[in-house]
């Protein structure tokens, strides 16, 4: 029981955000782990309508894996943006970043977007 409790408490993706006299939940991007082993980290990502992360790197080979589809925008620290329309149930090979490159990762859609990752260590 315990453990669900502590389960579920980790899929709760708001943070409470004061706006005026009354408090508002806004959503946040989560990252669940699924596993780490020493050749490879596997977390699944929550991604809620109108959200974005920080910037970010990944400086490791990667599989993502559509759970929950989507069209998830990619922006560079320079303001570019590349829109990645990921499938549910299909695999995507994704490369390390160039060096030196950061990216944030924006829904700009309606609909909440689920993503399995496995990095390769």
């Amino acid at each position: 029981m315990i453990r669900a409790l502590t389960i579920a408490a980790s899929l709760t993706i708001c943070a409470v955000v004061a706006s005026g006299d009354a408090a508002q939940l806004k959503p946040e991007m989560t990252r669940v782990p699924q596993f780490e082993n020493d050749r490879a980290v596997s977390w699944k990502s929550v991604i809620p309508p109108h959200t974005e992360s920080t910037l970010h790197r990944h400086d490791r080979y990667r599989t993502v894996i559509g759970i929950v589809g989507g069209s998830l925008t990619t922006m560079t620290a320079d303001g570019h943006k590349t829109v990645t329309r990921y499938e549910a149930g299909k695999a995507y090979w994704q490369e390390p970043m160039r060096p030196g490159e950061t990216h944030k990762d924006v829904n700009e859609t309606d609909a909440v977007i689920e993503l399995l990752v496995v990095e390769i260590k």
